[in-house]
């Protein structure tokens, strides 16, 4: 160090301490890795010497501190920046413009380090290393004759690397912003190993590869690089290619010795190279193609560029200027505009060609694909340079340059953390130029391939954004090489992996498994090309004309969109009230209604939409849950839940029935193919129709958004544990069928040996319930299975279709797919004993979201916790209302949703090792005699409401728990001294769950119960033995909403506020329901649903089962229903506005007047058509009516004088009455206001001026006397005198075609009339006419 100190001895005592510290860096950290022969003291003042010559004065960098690359990984925790040359001034201008170009992004702050190292190479490429250690690092400009040379690296970056869970990363890496400086003279020394020989251009080296010359030739091959593909590692193997070039003539070079994989940094496209001794050689699987190869004696010559700073050399000419020089940024845009019109030109040749291969490829998919744009283009190659200014997706390889054109590396395997930051420039050689690839990425992108060059041309002084949120997308690139996806779909993958990511997790989906769930949804949507070749990368890089996957692209090729939970509402609530037309909702009769006519009319409506007519909404996607608030099924996700009616299909052809399967719960699921349904509800007062235009009179409004679906329509992108174990019973049953079989035909016996051995064991007295039994005693496996009945079967058939995949395969593909999240998932393993492959099909939760009460969420997997279960069948249930309830002994009563559920138990409480759930129904769980028992769900357990129904079997758990006695009941046969006729009540627990048994042999065995005894409407309608509460199932074919009852006690709208629930105040409707079975039936039932939650799929065309209503008859004899506290209503087939008009399509059954009179014809047909002759008009009537008050209208004003009114509207309403006789029978039938012209042959300006006449008197009635026709009014009116001629003529009491509908009415008793015939006169009885509403006229043809 003296000798060192000597040459400074002028210096002052601060630099030469500064000195002394250089001097000990250099010797400790520098000097170990250098080769034997160097000096400490001239590597010491060569330094000295290259820091002096970074700045114009002789001066020492005092304020810089000599720093290690140990120092960098444990101290510099945060990127920065260093620079020998740039004084502050200039570095607060390069801030204040880097700032200024990317507002959001905030500059590398600098720190004074100084670094001295030696360059290396390693497996990734360029590394600094000293005696603490060695850092990857990228250069702009590399030379080979770089390699293990003492450097001086004046500015650079570190960018450390904090990625948690990365195992073996690297803590950061560095940027040479500025080519490093030589600390020694004879850095430019090259031996060459032997005589150089002679360098072959690329035309004579093309000569040379194609003759067959024997031995080994070694070849010196010089040119000017035109291609690099990126670094590739496969099978463990580091490789890559590049081309040079000359004139017309290419020739390949692969460098696969993982010594020179270095070189890839130091070729680049422009820049000429010669390349010593490679070898001819030949790829496997590449035919007739040969290539150059690399071998151990191999060198590669690079000249300098015009960009590498002072202090560099080469050994090879100079060459040529414009042929390194890159394009522009505005060249680079010129490109791009003009392949923009190159490839909307190329597409109109290929447009119909690929619109006629996708359709006969997609002949047989489903209707989601054939949704997908079929339009194919061609990418054009282009080359660009630009400026990155945001990184979309590092991981999954997508950017943004120039703020308007999209990068897309995912093609190619590269370090994309190196360099590729905002601010970064990068020269794109060989891109593929896309135009509008798919809806979710901007309409330019830039797609590289594995012969594209990307290259940092200048790094980039912004700081990494350490805010952004990590995504979990670092698969997706692999799913793109295992899938073989197109750009449209791995573009569409990524976006919706994001999406995934924001909705489900973490409660539903690790973030390690967004991937796997959305490459599932990829597979829903679009169905990938099976003719799509394997790819071949040689061809890849190698090939000329160049072909590779991006050649050829799909424009919006998935075209559907996933959208949120919250979005679908907003979506659907906005469309529902934008398509409102008030007038369409009236009847043709809406002219003639009044205020308290019309509004009732308005105030209910509904609007579906079928998923598959929707551009937009091809998909939807959430978790299935059960809402306890709700009592119904919710499809969730973060942003919202959106209830859902759930049925399946049974065998019977278009026959439906209520999804029971708990299974289904914390199951991720997509929809293909489901309706969308929005109830309207609105509280108006519109004086008439000529208002509705008004909004002023709407003085509320609001909807229910929901989905109908069938479980077939379910596509199971994560089962829950449930579903995974019904899957892989599926899949094991015909295996276990197949053994049965075998067993049975070996041991024909078995069954009779195994009959003596069950009754010497019942002999022996069963075991005590409670007591867990042993696997020797009744724990005995079902040897054989029934048959599947009906409903079984079709549940098998829906739960195949739905979850497409089978559980076993979902499990293999969550083990190789997700291996990053295995680490939480081995722990909750070791904690399942044996069961805990069956954990892996369930989806990673917190932990508190499997033990909360009420939250239905991702149940965790099987555990060796103990617990008891109880198997029932249900019976009956009520339906869920609020109710006084007292939640726990001591508490206050208090208003709660709760409903009973009366069940056979089919055995005793059995005691498990583990959960149970939904495996088969074992022998010992089922016992003789069977007794019923009342379940009682109240407040979150009201969640298991849409799922449990009447004939299905249940499992009943407690979990945590060895006490059998928690389902124990005390039977109060007498309480107060009265008798209890009632059966034993059980609360069931907020923890307690419920699964849903297939069918087996011993439910088979389970007798039907009172419950199946469903009615039909027309048992209902003609039985008048029928009990005071039925049971009836049909079709909804209206629905009117009912006014407030008056003197009725309103609602308390706080006490159903405060507990949370999702109940529509004040809904009072009629139903019209149709028998299912016979046409013309239908029946009157009233709702009130004021306490009861809100029922979606109460819609035209559903069919319902109606549980427990009370049966009344009018006055008239009208046989109509009621609801009662206990009523329950359930959806068992979907509706819509569809099926209902498809329903009435059919004409009603031509009847006689004869026939119709009898009591049992009028309970079976309501509606029928009639051939008929009108005798005489009855009466007429035409008034005009005030439309507020009902009171007759003048032309001055409302009749009304206490209190007065000062309506300004009133609506013309008209009546008549008719005898009519078709022979068999007589009728009186009315005609209202839209059908009186039809009858009185008015035209439409006759009927007008009817009309504005009548309004001067008001009122105008005329009526039948004997043979003529009076009024109370003057008779000498020429109005009342033209209306009695015109009731009297022939032209009216004609024959008519009528279809009818039978008129509420009184039962009357037969009249006594007297008859003459000639002398004799006769005494009889006559029923009272019938009295009928036509509905539609269509007259005989006639003459006046």
């Amino acid at each position: 160090m003296d000798i060192f100190l000597r040459h400074f001895s002028e210096k002052s005592r601060v630099e030469q301490t500064w000195l002394s510290e250089l001097f000990c860096s250099v010797r400790d950290r520098l000097l170990p890795v250098l080769s034997e022969g160097m000096v400490v003291d001239e590597v010491a003042l060569a330094v000295v010497s290259r820091l002096q010559g970074c700045f114009s004065v002789d001066s020492l960098p005092l304020s810089f501190r000599c720093v290690c690359v140990s120092e960098l990984f444990s101290r510099q925790r945060s990127p920065c920046f260093s620079s020998l040359a740039m004084s502050t001034s200039q570095h607060r201008e390069l801030i204040r413009e880097t700032e200024q170009a990317l507002p959001s992004h905030r500059a590398l702050p600098r720190a004074n380090l100084l670094l001295i190292g030696c360059l290396s190479t390693g497996m990734e490429g360029w590394r600094v290393s000293d005696s603490s250690g060695s850092v990857h690092c990228e250069l702009l400009y590399p030379d080979p004759l770089w390699i293990n040379q003492p450097m001086l690296f004046p500015s650079w970056n570190f960018i450390p690397i904090n990625t948690p869970g990365k195992v073996g990363q690297e803590a950061g890496y560095l940027e040479l912003i500025a080519s490093p400086i030589h600390l020694t003279p004879d850095a430019v020394t090259f031996d060459p190993g032997g005589s150089l020989p002679e360098s072959l251009g690329v035309k004579e080296a093309v000569r040379r590869m194609r003759e067959k010359r024997p031995g080994k030739e070694l070849l010196c091959v010089n040119g000017e690089v035109c291609a690099v593909s990126p670094l590739l590692v496969i099978a463990g193997k580091r490789f890559f290619s590049f081309s040079l070039r000359e004139r017309d003539y290419t020739v390949p070079i692969l460098v696969m010795d993982s010594r020179y994989v270095f070189w890839r940094s130091c070729v680049c496209v422009g820049r000429r190279v010669c390349v010593r001794a490679l070898r001819v050689c030949s790829l496997r699987g590449w035919v007739g193609q040969r290539v150059l190869s690399v071998t151990p004696q191999s060198r590669l010559l690079a000249p300098a560029l015009p960009d590498q700073q002072p202090g560099t050399t080469a050994l090879v000419d100079e060459v040529e200027t414009d042929q390194s020089v890159p394009h522009s940024p505005q060249e680079s845009c010129t490109d791009i505009q003009t392949a923009h019109t190159d490839a909307q030109a190329s597409c109109a040749d290929v447009e119909t060609n690929a619109a006629q291969r996708e359709e006969c490829a997609s002949g047989a998919s489903s209707a989601t694909h054939a949704a997908c744009a079929v339009k194919i283009k061609h990418s054009k190659i282009i080359s660009y340079k630009g400026v990155i200014t945001a990184v979309t997706d590092q991981e999954a390889g997508l950017y943004v340059i120039d703020g308007k054109v999209g990068l897309c590396l995912a093609y190619q395997p590269l370090r994309w953390n190196s360099g590729l930051r905002p601010g970064a420039e990068v020269e794109l050689q060989h891109v593929h130029f896309l135009f509008r690839p798919s809806p979710h990425c901007l309409p330019t992108m830039l797609c590289a391939c594995l012969r594209t060059s990307v290259r940092v041309t200048a790094f980039s002084l912004v700081a990494p954004d350490s805010s952004a949120p990590s995504s979990s997308h670092d698969a997706l690139p692999r799913f793109l090489l295992e899938r073989n996806l197109g750009v449209s779909e791995y573009l569409w993958l990524h976006y919706y992996s994001t999406a995934l990511q924001q909705r489900l997790c973490p409660r539903w989906v690790c973030e390690a498994r967004v991937c796997v769930v959305a490459s599932r949804l990829l597979e829903c949507v679009c169905v990938c090309e099976q003719d799509r070749k394997p790819r071949d990368i040689y061809r890849e890089m190698l090939k000329e004309p160049h072909l590779c996957p991006l050649s050829e692209y799909r424009v919006c090729g998935v075209g559907c969109e996933v959208p949120s939970i919250s979005k679908l509402c907003e979506w659907l609530t906005e469309e529902c009230w934008s398509s409102l037309s008030l007038s369409s909702l009236l009847p043709a009769s809406a002219v003639a209604l009044t205020r308290a006519e019309l509004n009732p009319l308005l105030s209910w409506s509904f609007r579906t939409w079928s998923v598959q007519e929707q551009p937009k909404l091809a998909l939807l996607m959430g978790m299935l849950e059960s809402s306890p608030s709700a009592a119904t099924l919710q499809l969730r996700d973060r942003t919202g839940a959106l209830d859902c009616v759930l049925v399946e299909s049974t065998a019977e052809a278009g026959s439906q029935r209520p999804a029971d399967n708990t299974a289904w719960l914390g199951c991720l699921v997509c929809i293909r193919r489901c309706t969308l349904v929005a109830e309207r509800f609105l509280k108006s007062n519109f004086p008439s129709w000529k208002h509705l235009k008004e909004e002023k009179y709407i003085t509320n409004k609001h909807c229910r958004v929901y989905v109908q679906v069938c479980v077939s329509d379910l596509h199971i992108l994560s089962p829950s544990t449930a579903m995974s174990l019904l899957l892989q019973e599926r899949e094991n049953q015909p295996m276990r069928e197949k053994a049965t079989n075998e067993e049975r035909r070996s041991e024909p016996g078995r069954r009779e040996s195994e009959g003596a051995r069950e009754e010497m064991t019942a002999e022996e007295g069963p075991s005590q319930p409670g007591c867990g039994t042993s696997e020797g005693e009744k724990k005995n496996p079902i040897k054989e299975r029934a048959s599947e009945d009906s409903r079984g079967g079709a549940r098998e058939k829906d739960t195949a279709e739905g979850g497409k995949r089978s559980g076993k395969r979902m499990r293999e593909e969550e083990e190789e797919e997700c291996s990053s999240g295995r680490d939480g998932m081995e722990q909750a393993e070791k904690s399942g004993g044996g069961d805990s492959k069956r954990q892996k099909t369930g989806a990673q939760v917190n932990s508190t979201a499997a033990t909360e009460p009420g939250l239905m969420g991702r149940e965790a997997g099987p555990t060796s916790d103990p617990c008891v279960s109880l198997t029932v069948c249900v019976e009956t249930k009520q339906g869920v209302a609020l109710r006084n309830q007292q939640l726990s002994s001591g508490a206050t009563p208090g208003l709660s949703l709760s409903f009973v559920a009366t069940v056979t138990c089919l055995g005793r409480a059995q005691g498990w090792e583990s959960d149970p759930r939904n495996s088969p129904l074992q022998e010992r769980e089922y016992e003789t005699p069977h007794t019923q028992l009342d379940l009682q769900f109240i407040s979150s357990a009201v969640r298991w409401f849409p799922l449990l129904h009447p004939g299905s079997v249940y499992r009943l758990v407690a979990l945590h728990t060895e006490d059998v006695a928690v389902f124990s009941v005390k039977t109060e046969r007498f309480k107060g001294g009265v008798k209890s006729h009632g059966n034993p009540s059980l609360v069931v627990q907020p923890r307690w769950r419920v699964h849903t048994l297939a069918i087996s042999p011993l439910t088979t065995q389970i007798s039907p119960s009172q419950a199946q005894n469903i009615k039909t409407i027309s048992q209902v309608l003609q039985n008048s033995s029928c009990p005071d509460i039925v049971s009836f199932y049909g079709i909804i074919s209206q629905r009117i909403m009912l006014a407030e009852e008056q003197g009725k006690a309103p609602v308390i709208p706080s006490l159903i506020k405060d507990k949370d629930v999702c109940v529509e105040t004040d809904l009072r409707f009629r139903l019209t329901v149709e028998d299912a079975e016979a046409s013309g039936q239908s029946i009157q039932v009233y709702l009130d649903l004021s306490h009861n939650p809100f029922i979606p799929g109460l819609i035209s065309g559903a069919t319902v089962v109606l549980h427990s209503f009370h049966r009344s008859v009018s006055r008239k004899g009208n046989v109509y229903c009621r609801f009662l506290p206990v009523s329950c209503v359930t959806v068992t087939g979907l509706g819509s506005a569809d099926s209902d008009s498809a329903r009435h399509c059919l004409p009603p059954p031509m009847m006689l007047l004869g026939e119709w009179v009898r009591p049992e014809e009028r309970q079976r047909c309501m509606l029928g058509r009639l051939k008929v002759h009108v005798t005489c008009v009855l009466h007429l009537k035409m008034q005009w009516t005030c439309s507020l008050c009902g009171s007759i209208y003048k032309q001055s004003g409302c009749s009304r004088t206490f209190p007065s009114c000062d309506s300004s509207s009133a609506v013309f309403q008209a009546e008549a009455k008719v005898a009519a006789e078709d022979g068999t029978g007589e009728a009186h039938v009315w005609f209202l206001s839209e059908m009186v012209p039809t009858l009185l042959l008015l035209g439409a300006t006759e009927w007008e001026g009817l009309q504005w006449r009548v309004r001067v008197r008001g009122l105008v009635r005329v009526y039948a006397r004997g043979w003529d026709m009076v009024s109370d009014m003057n008779a000498e009116d020429p109005l009342v005198r033209y209306l009695c001629m015109l009731c009297s003529s022939s032209s009216v009491c004609r024959e008519l075609n009528v279809t009818c509908q039978l008129r509420a009415q009184k039962q009357e008793a037969p009249q006594m009339r007297r008859m003459k015939r000639g002398e004799r006169e006769f005494l009889s009885k006559f029923p009272s006419p019938l009295q009928l509403t036509c509905t539609h006229t269509s007259p005989l043809p006639h003459t006046l």
